[in-house]
């Protein structure tokens, strides 16, 4: 018997002896890590993972990028600026000529208007990841980041486009768990929190004539004088 416990989970059978529970698969293990879904077990306070906020403060948080992911966009956007110089640069370096040598059109060559788009598309997508970070965009900033790096990626620069697909998606997870975080917050606090109903107006509204009562008619001795 080994003198070590086990750290395998384990489990007590209907005989009372100790059964071990089945590892999780490696798709269980990578959703857990991306996701991390909530424990049911666990308090309220700390199913909220690493943001310790609540109420206003959540809602603030999931609308508008904070310092740090707005520091990496600001840094990812020139980034991303000159490797699109780079990219369009090597390939039209690369690319093969017109014509073989025997005169007949090489089916190779790419067009110069062609790397033209390309370089624009490139340097539209940077200057997108530079404005999302300055105007705290989160979900924004994670898209025109994963198309960037798609992009790149595609045209065979996979060390460049690589690094851009996790940010992207750093980016998204954490506009999802910010999104779970503010619903589960919302649903904790209970109808507490929600907005009150405006207060009636105290002016006073004079009634319509319609709603006016006539006076009642005196009586026939009175109007005949006795």
């Amino acid at each position: 018997m080994s003198r070590y416990p086990s750290l395998m989970p384990t489990a007590v059978g209907p005989d009372g002896s100790e059964a071990r529970q089945p590892k999780p698969s490696l798709a269980d293990r990578v959703r857990n890590f991306a996701l991390k879904p909530v424990d049911p077990d666990a308090p309220p306070r700390q199913q909220k993972g690493a943001y310790e906020l609540s109420g206003e403060e959540l809602v603030q948080e999931e609308k508008r990028a904070n310092d740090k992911e707005r520091a990496i966009g600001l840094l990812a956007g020139p980034v991303a600026t000159l490797i699109a110089f780079f990219v369009v640069h090597e390939k039209v370096v690369d690319d093969p000529p017109a014509h073989l040598a025997n005169g007949a059109v090489n089916k190779l060559h790419v067009a110069l208007s062609t790397y033209s788009w390309l370089f624009l598309v490139l340097i539209v997508l940077s200057f997108g990841i530079t404005g999302m970070a300055l105007w705290r965009k989160r979900i924004p900033l994670g898209i025109f980041t994963a198309l960037y790096g798609l992009s790149v990626f595609n045209l065979g620069y996979i060390g460049f486009g690589v690094p851009f697909v996790m940010v992207a998606a750093w980016y998204l997870v954490r506009a999802y768990r910010l999104h779970r975080n503010v619903k589960e917050s919302a649903a904790s606090e209970g109808p507490s929190t929600r907005t009150a109903p405006p207060p009636s107006s105290k002016r006073f509204t004079p009634p319509s004539s319609s709603q006016k009562r006539l006076p009642a008619g005196k009586p026939r001795r009175e109007r005949g004088g006795g």
